[in-house]
């Protein structure tokens, strides 16, 4: 049997406060092949030592692409599309969010392992929201 290397690329782990970060790329996947999910990344530009790490922001897609006005997508597009609200059967490409900066609220991510809560090596850090759009 062939050795297994680590294929890991390790989640930054940021103190939870407000940042600002631009929007690198996004994708959309199925994770654990169950839930159709979008990631907004994000580049972190604010001088000092957390200068360019990279962090996440997961949205839940329904099945048939058809975003509700609930949603944590919706409500986030909106707000970077200058609070309007799309026309009915209007694309809501994430697109949008791509090379704008933003003021953006982070948090820990804490995995726990049978119950348990997992070392903090294991920590990182995501986008929790995007407060406002600063530049872009």
């Amino acid at each position: 049997m062939q050795d297994l290397v680590c294929d890991d690329n390790y989640h930054a782990l940021l103190d939870d406060g407000i940042y600002d970060a631009q929007c690198i790329k996004f994708d959309n996947s199925f994770v654990l092949r169950k839930a159709r999910k979008l990631f907004l990344h994000f580049s972190v530009v604010d001088e000092g030592r957390y200068h360019g790490k990279r962090l996440f922001m997961a949205f839940n897609l329904p099945y048939d692409f058809r975003v509700k006005s609930g949603s944590k997508y919706y409500k986030t597009w909106v707000m970077v599309n200058g609070w309007m609200r799309p026309s009915k059967n209007a694309r809501m490409s994430p697109r949008l969010f791509l090379n704008k900066i933003f003021k953006i609220k982070t948090r820990v991510v804490k995995p726990k392992h049978h119950d348990k809560l997992m070392p903090e090596t294991f920590w990182y850090s995501v986008v929790d929201e995007i407060i406002q759009v600063i530049a872009g």
